[in-house]
């Protein structure tokens, strides 16, 4: 299903005063080890998290809905062929805990290569049954995730995992969505670690 750091982070973010995180402008460069890409051209986005592994980014949207990009750095073990690293993160995308919460809509996984990497990318929308608007007052949202589980390129024993999500309520659409999520990732560098 979800990956459990995505999660807490867009919980982190959305319970969070956007104005006391430091604001980024537009193709602002954002960097993990050996990992580099450039902050959204669309809207003002903030850095929930920073540190040499991962880099969550946040935005706040009209109507409650609100946006996270998290960039992050995991152990992998080296996989002999291509199929088995997709096995390997179908598998383990779908581990994430049953908190009742999350109900899952819609999900693919395909193996993609993005600038000089494998990766398998994913697409998956799910239902937050219990998520915190305005007021703290709970509401039933969806949350659509667009993101790569990749290897790096200079080193095969790390993995990747880069994601852009979107929680909005189910009749407001978001159209721009995809051509947003596809200009952050075609702008991800992998560098010698």
């Amino acid at each position: 299903m979800l990956r459990l750091t995505t999660i807490i982070t867009l919980l982190l973010f959305v319970t969070s005063c956007a104005t006391t995180s430091p604001q980024l402008n537009s193709g602002t460069p954002i960097n993990i080890y050996g990992v580099s890409s450039l902050s959204p051209q669309n809207g003002s986005w903030s850095v929930i998290t920073s540190t040499g592994y991962q880099v969550a980014l946040g935005i706040k949207l009209k109507d409650s809905s609100s946006g996270v990009i998290n960039m992050s750095l995991y152990q992998l073990p080296e996989f002999p062929s291509d199929q088995e690293f997709l096995s390997h993160v179908v598998k383990h995308r779908a581990s994430s805990p049953d908190i009742g919460r999350f109900e899952l809509k819609e999900n693919r996984e395909e193996l993609v290569r993005l600038n000089g990497a494998t990766c398998v990318k994913h697409r998956s929308i799910s239902q937050d049954n219990n998520a915190k608007i305005d007021s703290n007052k709970s509401a039933v949202m969806q949350i659509e995730y667009l993101g790569y589980n990749c290897i790096h390129p200079f080193k095969k024993s790390v993995g990747v995992h880069t994601e852009y999500s979107l929680r909005h309520f189910k009749n407001n659409e978001h159209p721009e969505l995809t051509k947003n999520a596809e200009e952050f990732f075609n702008n991800i560098k992998f560098k010698e670690l």
